[in-house]
């Protein structure tokens, strides 16, 4: 195997979860057909510092992104995240400028930008979330961002200003060539602005759930910056954002540039904790193990204890949270779920309905498993309005109970 980004041979494995069905994989309850499970191993470069997928974990694309569960603008948190986004590309770029989203998700993003003047379209390979754009008339181009892609926006409205891909970059198994084909679309003086979720994050908090076959590389501050100066890119400004559990910016310059002193002093930053050294991360692995017994322990207390319980958010995470510690449909009676995408359909592997918010008004749990933890005081807020007497679970980062 060797590393993704640089090439090199000198990878180690540093991590191994139980197999795992496809975390956006949910189905029919009466398909009762056996649901296959895949290796989820991740490994180490020890000469560029990237995390990535082992080979025996990768997962073809069309497998994963064809048809796609997620969609981005139910979050209420991710539509205001991208509201700001929008509202800080306005004053910095003007209004001239033509961006090209990459995958665009249901037009999450290219709504706001329409908002403030900003041209776009979007690039987005799920055939049901594009569709959903473009009735929304959000041009989206549905297909998988490649050269193709770039000569077909060029000939049609040219090259970009600004390209930006969230949570994207975290995807791509062919990296370096999609690399390439953002570079020939982008202006001489354009800017490639990438969110990330951030390893550095997931290590500090713990939040391995945010390991799922979906996610080929895992990105520091340190291996994005020596993925794009390989690339003949600047990596010349880092913001830390909260989308996710914690998440990067970057903006990378197809010229050359000064980097500002947020990247200098992440970079360091990491350095002082030796985050890219892979002893760090099998520390992090070795925790883990601690972490699933404990929360196994806690959900059998609460089941032997004769409570009912219910979940609330299925992202893809949860599958890894969930299957990880070996909750089933007997643990967890269902999920409610607030996108439409998902509602009727069960859980992959562990096969736990998901419904809409009104079960909780006729079958109401004594404890709310928050499965999408990132948003929980949003979900939380939402769901004590109606049920004040309702226990809160959040099982990551920290195990919680909210009264």
């Amino acid at each position: 195997m060797t590393c993704k980004s640089c090439k090199s041979a000198n990878v180690v494995e540093v991590l191994s979860l139980t197999k795992q069905p496809l975390a956006n994989a949910f189905h029919e309850a009466v398909d009762d057909s056996k649901e296959k499970t895949y290796p989820l191993k991740i490994e180490c470069c020890k000469n560029c510092g990237l995390v990535q997928l082992s080979e025996d974990s990768y997962i073809s694309r069309d497998l994963l992104f064809k048809e796609y569960s997620y969609a981005s603008s139910v979050a209420e948190g991710l539509r205001n995240h991208f509201k700001e986004f929008a509202n800080t590309l306005a004053k910095e770029f003007n209004n001239n400028s033509f961006l090209v989203d990459i995958g665009s998700n249901d037009g999450v993003f290219l709504k706001p930008l329409k908002d403030v003047g900003i041209r776009a379209i979007g690039v987005e390979s799920a055939q049901n979330l594009a569709e959903l754009a473009n009735n929304k008339n959000l041009n989206t181009f549905c297909e998988f961002f490649d050269s193709k892609t770039v000569e077909r926006i060029t000939q049609e409205y040219d090259k970009a200003d600004i390209i930006t891909a969230s949570n994207v970059f975290a995807h791509l198994e062919e990296i370096n060539s999609f690399t390439n084909d953002v570079k020939s679309l982008l202006k001489s003086s354009g800017i490639f602005i990438v969110e990330i979720q951030y390893f550095g994050d997931m290590i500090k908090d713990m939040t391995f759930d945010n390991i799922y076959h979906e996610h080929v590389l895992y990105w520091t501050i340190t291996s994005l910056n020596n993925f794009f100066t390989n690339h003949d890119m600047t990596l010349f400004r880092v913001e830390r954002i909260n989308t996710h559990g914690g998440s990067l910016r970057v903006y990378v310059a197809k010229d050359k540039r000064i980097a500002e002193n947020s990247v200098k002093d992440l970079m360091n930053e990491e350095r002082e904790v030796d985050l890219n050294n892979k002893n760090t991360i099998i520390e992090f692995a070795n925790n883990i193990d601690l972490k699933l017994t404990k929360l196994h322990e806690f959900f059998k207390e609460l089941k032997d204890k004769g409570n009912k319980i219910a979940g609330y958010g299925a992202p893809a995470k949860s599958s890894t949270l969930i299957n990880s510690i070996g909750l089933t449909n007997e643990t967890i009676d269902y999920i409610v779920e607030d996108s439409e995408l998902k509602q009727g359909l069960v859980t992959p592997g562990s096969k736990i309905p998901i419904v809409d918010s009104s079960r909780l008004e006729t079958d109401k749990p004594d404890y709310l498993v928050i499965f999408a933890w990132n948003y929980a005081d949003e979900i939380i807020r939402k769901v004590k309005k109606k049920h004040k007497t309702m226990k809160c679970v959040i099982p990551m980062p920290e195990l919680k109970i909210i009264d």
